[in-house]
């Protein structure tokens, strides 16, 4: 008979190879074929992986934005707040060392995504969206749910979802919220987090094609598992923050790539169109699909049509304005 033997070879990685062993007895069989069942179950098992500078990131080299209509490339990260405004800051692109290969990230995957699943109520207290300036809170749940929608549809900074002072929150085996993109995520494309002041934590857990949560597939926790200093949680200190709104905090920035979401488990790698949200750290957060390449030749997904071009007009010739795409 065959089994599969399991040698330990550094780095979190397992060599499964071959082994045989002369015929036995049914009842042998069996207990052999429990056992390596359960050890291959234990090495496979999903895991939280905690993303933060030096651990499980793909680092940052340096960031565009738009400003103004004017194109800002900044090659190292402040090291405190820099510029405090409340008009728009767009992210336009962000270099990443993947593996020693630099890339620049251009391709923004936002447009039609929506958030879905809300799990926020208006008994909820200090979670709101700051745009610009303005403030939508869960007071008015569904102007909150709309203004929610509206920050994954832009690259604007200044445009995120915050948690501050916090009451009335789901219980910590429930989601906050689903955020569904119109096109797919491949293992080859990036996830971006901007977080205010990059010192707190929040997860996020694969969506498939289905709507669900991909079984088995890794949690990715961004900022570690417990609050940490100002800027230590996170890569790259943008060093821009509201002039009007907590404006000694500036956004910090982390990049993970989607293949995270299936190393080291039993779970195919596979198109994600989406992500759950758990933001039990309260972080203050806003959510980026990536690539080095178009998002056009991406899977649709299946539960959420892309809008009608005549719905996003205004807002396709906007982003034209104030950044480019990769073809």
């Amino acid at each position: 008979m065959q089994i599969l033997l399991a040698s330990f070879i550094g780095n979190g990685y397992f060599l499964i190879r071959p082994h045989y062993l002369p015929p036995t007895t049914p009842i042998m069989k069996m207990i052999v074929h429990a056992t390596m069942s359960l050890i291959l179950g234990s090495i496979l098992q999903a895991q939280t992986l905690n993303i933060l500078p030096g651990t499980n990131n793909v680092p940052i080299s340096s960031v565009f934005y738009t400003i103004d209509g004017i194109t800002v490339h900044q090659t190292t990260e402040a090291t405190s707040v820099a510029v405090t405004r409340d008009s728009p800051v767009f992210l336009n692109a962000v270099v990443v060392n993947d593996g020693g290969i630099l890339k620049t990230l251009d391709s923004f995957n936002s447009l039609g995504a929506v958030v879905t699943n809300l799990n926020l109520t208006s008994s909820t207290k200090g979670v709101g969206v700051f745009k610009n300036g303005s403030i939508t809170t869960t007071s008015d749940i569904g102007a909150f749910a709309t203004s929610l929608s509206g920050i994954t549809q832009n690259t604007d900074l200044l445009n995120y979802n915050f948690y501050d002072s916090v009451g009335g929150l789901p219980g910590s085996t429930t989601a906050d919220y689903d955020l569904l993109f119109a096109k797919g995520l491949g293992s080859d494309d990036f996830v971006l987090v901007s977080e205010r002041d990059g010192n707190t934590f929040f997860s996020i857990v694969p969506i498939g094609a289905d709507g669900s949560v991909i079984a088995g597939a890794n949690a990715l926790r961004f900022g570690g598992a417990s609050t940490l200093g100002t800027h230590q949680a996170y890569d790259w200190n943008s060093g821009y923050a509201s002039s009007t709104y907590l404006s000694h905090q500036s956004f910090g920035f982390s990049v993970a790539k989607v293949d995270k979401f299936f190393e080291g488990t039993a779970v195919a790698p596979q198109t994600v169109f989406g992500f759950r949200i758990d933001n039990n750290g309260e972080a203050d957060v806003k959510f980026f699909g990536l690539s080095d390449n178009s998002f056009s030749d991406n899977p649709n997904n299946p539960n959420k049509l892309i809008p009608e071009p005549s719905s996003l007009l205004l807002s396709a010739f906007a982003s034209l304005l104030v950044f480019r795409r990769k073809r």
